[in-house]
Order: C-alpha cells, then sequence, then structure tokens
C-alpha cells in the first residue's frame, strides 16, 4: 500500500499548494491570487500558521479537514488541458461543516457559487454540484481539527478561564482527531488531566506587554520545577503575543517532564449555529504547537514557548503582584451542580515599582557614572542571576528600563524605552 504524500504549503504565502503529474510538480491553487512567486514547497507539518480556505466555498478560515473521495479537476481548451489533483482531504469552514452534519449539502454549494459570483450560471453550480458530491459520496467517518488557521483574536476574560478549560480538557477527551504531536490518545489523556488539575492564570495588559518585550531577547532558559508557578498550569494573556499570535499556553507534569502547549483562539467572527457548534465541540482554544521537555532540559531564547518562559521568569523574579478574580456566576452554579469546589483564577499584574533604578546598577563613589552630566535611558534586558547551593546555578533576571546617571542630571533623549504603567484590566466584559 503506498502512503499517503505528506501535504505541502508554499512558504512564501503559506497556501496549501495542489499537484500537478506523477512526480508531482507542485502548484499554487487555480483560483489562488499571488504576486506571481513560484511555490516553495514545505511540509504543511513544520508550519504553525497556514493560509488554508474552505475547499467547499472558499471561506479564510476552514476549522475542519474531512476525508473523502479522490477528485480531479479537468480543464480542456482548444490548445491545451490541464489536470489538477484536488486531492482526498479538504478543508471545511464551520459553516459548510454545520451545513454538511445537517444533510443540508445543497446550501454549501449556494455558499460556493455565491462567493465566487456566479449565481447566474446554472452550469456552474452543477459542476461545483458534482465536485462537492464526488467528494462527499465517498467521505469517511470523522474529521480532524484544523490548527493552523489563523483566527481573528477572542477575547478571554479572567471569569470565563474556567469554562474555556473545562471546554480544552473534554475536546482532548473527545473523538475529534488532532493533526499534531497531540494526537494519539495517551498524550491527549495526560494533557486532558493536567488541565484538571491546573492552576489558572490570566494575564493583564501590562503584564502582557512586559512579558512580550522581554521574550523578545530571551536567553536560553533550563526548565526547572522552581520556575513554574504550578506542577500543572493554563496560562491566558490578555491579549495575543509574539508573531506567532499566541493567546493561551498550558504544562502538564509528566512521568518524565513536562508537555508545554501553546494555543490560538478558535471561532473569531462566527456566529449563530456555526458558533454555536464550534464553542461546544471545541471550545475557544486550539493547540498550535507542543514540545516535552523534562528536568534541566535547556530552550533556546528563540523557542515557540518563549513567552511562556519570558512569563515564569518575571513571576519567579516577583514582578507579579497576583491576585483572584471573581469566577463567572454560571461558571460558579456548573461546578455547584457536580459538586466541585469553584476554581480560583489568578490575575496576575505588574508589581508596583520601588524604585527607578534596580539594585546593584546605580553609580557607586568614585564610579565614572558620577562624573556623567546627563541621565540616559537603559532598555530592558535579561541578565544571569546566580541561585541555588553556593550560588553555583544560573537563571535569567529581567531588568526593567532605567535611568543611569546622577539624580539632578538632564535627561538625555537619544533612546526609545517602552515604558509599562500599572493599567487595571476591565474584567466585567
Amino acid at each position: 500500500m503506498t502512503a499517503a504524500r505528506e501535504e505541502m504549503a508554499c512558504q512564501i504565502c503559506l497556501s496549501p499548494l495542489n499537484t500537478l503529474g506523477t512526480p508531482p510538480t507542485y502548484v499554487h491553487p487555480i483560483q489562488l491570487a499571488t504576486d506571481g512567486h513560484q511555490p516553495v514547497p514545505v511540509p504543511v507539518s513544520q508550519l504553525d500558521t497556514v493560509n488554508r480556505h474552505c475547499d467547499f466555498c472558499g471561506d479564510p478560515y476552514p476549522a475542519w479537514t474531512l476525508v473523502g473521495g479522490e477528485v480531479t479537476a479537468v480543464a480542456i481548451g482548444v490548445a491545451a488541458g490541464l489536470v489538477q489533483n484536488l486531492g482526498h482531504a479538504w478543508a471545511a469552514c464551520a459553516t459548510c461543516q454545520t451545513y454538511i452534519d445537517d444533510d443540508r449539502t445543497a446550501k454549501v454549494v449556494d455558499r460556493a457559487v455565491q462567493a465566487f459570483g456566479l449565481g447566474d450560471h446554472p452550469q456552474v453550480r452543477e459542476r461545483i454540484e458534482e465536485l462537492h458530491q464526488a467528494f462527499l459520496n465517498a467521505r469517511r467517518p470523522g474529521r480532524t481539527l484544523i490548527t493552523t488557521t489563523a483566527w481573528p483574536a477572542t477575547v478571554i476574560t479572567a471569569r470565563e478561564l474556567p469554562k474555556v478549560r473545562d471546554r480544552l480538557a473534554r475536546f482532548y477527551r473527545g473523538t475529534d482527531s488532532l493533526p499534531t504531536a497531540l494526537a494519539t490518545a495517551e498524550t491527549r489523556q495526560e494533557v486532558a488531566a493536567g488541565l484538571d488539575r491546573a492552576g489558572l492564570f490570566w494575564i493583564d495588559d501590562d503584564f502582557t506587554d512586559l512579558a512580550e518585550y522581554a521574550a523578545e531577547k530571551l536567553p536560553d532558559v533550563t526548565i526547572n520545577r522552581e520556575l513554574m508557578p504550578g506542577t500543572d498550569g493554563l496560562l491566558v494573556w490578555s491579549r495575543p503575543v509574539t508573531p506567532r499570535r499566541i493567546t493561551a499556553a498550558s504544562w502538564t507534569a509528566t512521568s518524565d517532564g513536562w508537555h508545554l502547549i501553546n494555543y490560538r483562539t478558535i471561532g473569531g467572527g462566527l456566529d449563530g449555529t456555526p458558533l454555536q457548534r464550534l464553542r461546544e465541540h471545541v471550545g475557544w482554544l486550539v493547540p498550535m504547537n507542543s514540545a516535552q521537555v523534562c528536568e534541566q532540559h535547556v530552550l533556546p531564547g528563540d523557542h515557540p514557548a518563549a513567552a511562556l518562559l519570558a512569563t515564569w521568569l518575571l513571576v519567579a523574579q516577583q514582578a507579579a503582584n497576583v491576585t483572584t478574580a471573581e469566577v463567572d456566576k454560571a461558571v460558579r452554579k456548573s461546578y455547584a451542580r457536580t459538586n466541585r469546589p469553584t476554581p480560583e483564577v489568578r490575575i496576575v499584574r505588574i508589581r508596583a515599582k520601588r524604585s527607578t533604578t534596580p539594585t546593584g546598577i546605580r553609580s557607586a563613589p568614585g564610579d565614572p557614572g558620577r562624573s556623567q552630566t546627563r541621565r540616559l535611558w537603559v532598555s530592558g534586558h535579561w541578565r544571569n542571576q546566580p541561585y541555588g547551593p553556593g550560588k553555583a546555578l544560573r537563571r535569567p533576571v529581567y531588568i526593567n528600563p532605567f535611568l543611569r546617571g546622577p539624580d539632578n542630571a538632564p535627561i538625555q533623549l537619544s533612546t526609545t524605552v517602552r515604558m509599562l504603567g500599572s493599567r487595571r484590566p476591565k474584567l466585567e466584559d
């Protein structure tokens, strides 16, 4: 039996590629408008984000992969013909999936015709319907969640976090497939159990700003238990962070270390039945990437988990003020009905500044800094701090932006520095 060919996407535009001939030549889909660049194939499994479209209607936010009949499109002209393999795995948006589940496939064709602006061409509708039916008539049971769709951000408040956590754990225990390293039943059950135990952390706006900025310059980090604010946890930033647009992260203890998982939100821009079903079947978060780490494992500063590591380090060095959020009333009632204690959600804010310069940085008598006639801004940065037995170990400590120089000297405005305030989040939205 021939193994299924790995799906490829273009590294430049992040669009999935179709194939021509054998051996395959990778081409952009016919309907895709590009800037004329040639495809640069890369396995989809290596990408966090892929610019897919629903293969039924062209919607830019597909949610599911379905497996059905192998479909090939043939275009015949006067001078030549074109054969393009559309494959046996199609992406479906939440709305088309809803119509397919409800056996209303004519509605799916309607969406395609409207999207292509071809409502006045009955023959086009017939051809589209033939393609759809060729795929759906041979559809296999099951579906796989698409985790690479760059959905519009969905705001998750601290009060909602227990509900978000519970729905995510239920998805891991469900039957819908995942395309990642989390696809195995054993791993999914481990992560679900870890989420049940997880401490819940919501990071406010200012601390999110600080963590993202600190993550940009993060040095290599050695993983250890002291670094984490809990053995298992789910952490949500107030907005997506880093160029990867990560909204949340979880860590789950295993027999030989931890699973670290980044998440993006799902369902932004939807409403009505498609949104309701997506929330019911999946929830608010989908895994983007994962890593298995063990004690004393060294992660490079540019690792996908950099934002989580930076947040841990900032909390560990007591840069955070942690308070408890009021949990949503509906969540409290739901937990009471199942005789479970109401979960605690911890809000992480920036601790009030005690001085304008960090300890050990202010100039000492006789230091050249004393002769400076102006004060200079020093950007935020990491430095290694000794700790442990005999101060033999090192861990990164973040130094906030500060002014270097005599207190009474004027400030030289030659450097741009991000200074963070202490806004308090609005949690009643």
